[in-house]
């Protein structure tokens, strides 16, 4: 499917490599802006056609708007599910939404979601991943082959003078539990936490900050969210909205030790992910920012297509100090189309809402 692009008016900072590492050297007193973009779900088949159009031309449209200087794709880019899209093929979908991104011209990346490849898809995940790292402007790397997952590897950004100013980390948060969807979703197996310690240890050895970027998110991040109701002091709300039917958090049944070792070291200042289409969250717990990325979805929730306060993408903003901020960038902004009333905190319900929450269907 080829979207009518242009190639973004803007010089890229353009990343080498260092030590089998991509490096993005910053410029002194101008900020690095990463753009995460997430749940695309692309179906590819008969069944999905004007949505997978509708998906990719609001990707489109969010990097030619925000012009960022890296693209961060935290998963589900496919969505081969053949009653909804018509198509088991996951690896259409992919060049379709590689194609873009090189029309785009913008250096990018990713980390796989749980639907980027089901059991019963055309393609492996390990097929997908040669075919992202021979993209010329993608940056993502299989990784160690003999830790779990497909795509644990790490993005240096490095001040003007080559010191790191912060280490991009990227962890495939794998699919299931098993093979099937009802038995829950996987967490970051323990020697992927192992590899974690061991980048953050090797590239940070000064205190250096990191950021994280995974698809689905630790279970810890439901317990944030009851914490905050609870007014817990390690708490606290920045921006966005829960908005999945009766506050869903889709996290693993388990705690993995992600979270925990992200405390330990005391190096990751915010961690990244999607997956929960509808949350668009960031709050702080225990000293990290968690933040749900806004999803792209017209295709995999029921009537999301005519949903818009949810669409968008995630704006994060680095400065030389190695500090970001966040914010987002809702797809009604972009085209002209934002309404009065915005995300905001509904104190009444002691929860975060939207105008548009009571009429939301899932």
């Amino acid at each position: 499917m080829k979207i009518k692009a242009e190639k973004i008016d803007k010089q890229f900072i353009t990343p080498f490599e260092k030590d089998g590492v991509s490096v993005f050297r910053k410029e002194k007193g101008k900020d690095f802006n990463i753009l995460q973009i997430t749940d695309v779900h692309i179906g590819g088949g008969c069944l999905s056609r004007k949505k997978d159009r509708l998906a990719l031309t609001a990707v489109r449209d969010l990097i030619t708007y925000a012009k960022p200087d890296l693209v961060v794709v935290t998963g589900d880019v496919s969505y081969p599910i053949p009653v909804v899209s018509g198509s088991l093929n996951n690896m259409r979908p992919a060049k379709w939404f590689a194609s873009l991104m090189e029309t785009l011209g913008v250096p990018w990346c990713l980390v796989f979601g749980n639907h980027d490849c089901e059991s019963y898809s055309t393609h492996k995940k390990s097929q997908l991943a040669k075919f992202y790292s021979s993209a010329p402007n993608c940056l993502f790397k299989s990784g160690d082959e003999n830790i779990f997952g497909e795509g644990n590897y790490v993005i240096r950004l490095e001040n003007a003078d080559g010191s790191l100013n912060n280490l991009l980390v990227m962890l495939d948060s794998n699919s299931y539990e098993t093979n099937s969807f009802f038995s829950g979703f996987d967490i970051v197996h323990d020697d992927q936490v192992e590899w974690y310690e061991k980048m953050i240890k090797e590239h940070c050895k000064n205190g250096e900050p990191s950021l994280i970027f995974q698809h689905i998110p630790f279970r810890e991040v439901r317990d944030a969210w009851w914490a905050m109701q609870a007014k817990s002091k390690d708490t606290k709300y920045y921006l966005g909205a829960v908005l999945e039917h009766d506050q869903y958090f889709g996290v693993p049944h388990r705690y993995g030790k992600e979270f925990d070792t992200i405390l330990k070291l005391g190096s990751t200042k915010g961690v990244f992910y999607g997956h929960d289409h509808l949350n668009t969250l960031s709050m702080s717990y225990k000293g990290v920012r968690l933040t749900y990325g806004m999803s792209i979805d017209y295709l995999a929730y029921m009537k999301i297509k005519n949903k818009k306060n949810q669409r968008g993408a995630t704006l994060i903003t680095i400065a030389d100090d190695g500090s970001f901020d966040v914010s987002l960038v809702p797809l009604t902004t972009v085209r002209g189309e934002a309404k009065g009333g915005g995300l905001r905190w509904h104190k009444d319900k002691d929860r975060l809402n939207t105008p548009e929450n009571k009429d939301r269907d899932m």
